[in-house]
């Protein structure tokens, strides 16, 4: 019963770090929507305000830059606390959590920050649009692996719940034998 609890405290801590996750990128896609799938000639201030708010960003106080890692800190309790259980489904579902996870983290330091870098410091408004397009298809694709591990916690959640219901029914069964 303990370890159950543990387990669903474990899955709670992955989700409201993913949670978070999704507001941090929900800001910023009111800025990746137009470079993404709007038309250019519709939008013709998207590029323009879209470097104002990343410039911005990049100029917030240092402090705000570490809140982020808050979070992944939670998140990796959480995988940390699952993956100590050492189940088979623990493994495979932590397990692939956290490898989307890293995959989310390597797409946002190999994309999102060398392209912050190239906004602030370049003037060729053609290097800025591609850099703000990579950073707003990273976006979505660290979106898309925060969904995954979404999916994968909700579904190991269920089936921690449903064995340990059948486990339960078991118990109940042998008392009854006896």
């Amino acid at each position: 019963m303990a370890g159950e609890q543990m387990q669903t405290i474990k899955v709670a801590m992955i989700l409201c770090s993913c949670f978070f996750a999704y507001g941090t990128y929900w800001s910023d896609w009111a800025f990746d929507y137009f470079l993404l799938w709007a038309n250019p000639a519709e939008h013709p201030n998207a590029v323009s305000r879209a470097a104002l708010y990343y410039t911005t960003q990049t100029q917030a106080p240092n402090i705000l830059k570490y809140i982020p890692l808050a979070n992944l800190l939670i998140a990796a309790v959480g995988f940390s606390a699952g993956l100590a259980h050492m189940t088979d489904s623990n493994i495979l579902f932590d397990g692939a959590s956290l490898v989307l996870m890293l995959f989310g983290l390597s797409t946002h330091a190999t994309s999102v920050r060398p392209g912050l870098e190239v906004i602030v410091s370049s003037s060729d408004e053609s290097e800025i649009t591609s850099s703000l397009k990579n950073i707003a298809a990273a976006h979505f694709i660290i979106v898309l692996a925060v969904t995954g591990i979404i999916g994968l916690q909700i579904a190991h959640y269920f089936v921690m719940k449903k064995t340990a219901k059948l486990e339960q029914q078991e118990v109940t069964q042998s008392k009854k034998n006896r």
